[in-house]
């Protein structure tokens, strides 16, 4: 009997195991290519052409009951300058310039992303 509890207890656990993979994308709807810096990572660049969007940062939560997470830039900050010397002035750290959409139940992902256009430079 103790053994049916413990295969039972355990089936509800793992039933209700919530992760949710976030993950950040820059979307460049710009007429010019993008560079992206990263200075939390030994100052990775991401070069994005117009019209592409591109992943720059992901992380997952497990066994987590929130449904989202906010979006803003957490960390020092994103550099974002055009391949001609324009930078950006569209805060990174502001939420509401980022939108996102999340999928699934158990295993989610939140996809947020921060578009660019001509006007953000």
């Amino acid at each position: 009997m103790t053994k049916w509890i413990f295969i039972v207890l355990t089936l509800v656990i793992v039933s209700c195991k919530r992760n949710l993979q976030h993950e950040r994308y820059v979307s460049n709807l710009t007429s010019d290519t993008v560079l992206v810096v990263n200075p939390d990572f030994s100052d990775t660049v991401f070069v994005i052409p117009p019209s592409t969007t591109t992943l720059i940062y992901s992380y997952e939560i497990l066994d987590t009951k929130q449904d989202y997470e906010v979006c803003m830039w957490q960390g020092d900050t994103l550099y974002i300058e055009k391949t001609n010397g324009l930078v950006c002035h569209k805060r990174v750290s502001a939420e509401a310039n980022w939108t996102f959409t999340v999928k699934g139940e158990k295993e989610r992902i939140q996809k947020c992303t921060f578009s660019l256009v001509d006007d953000d430079f």
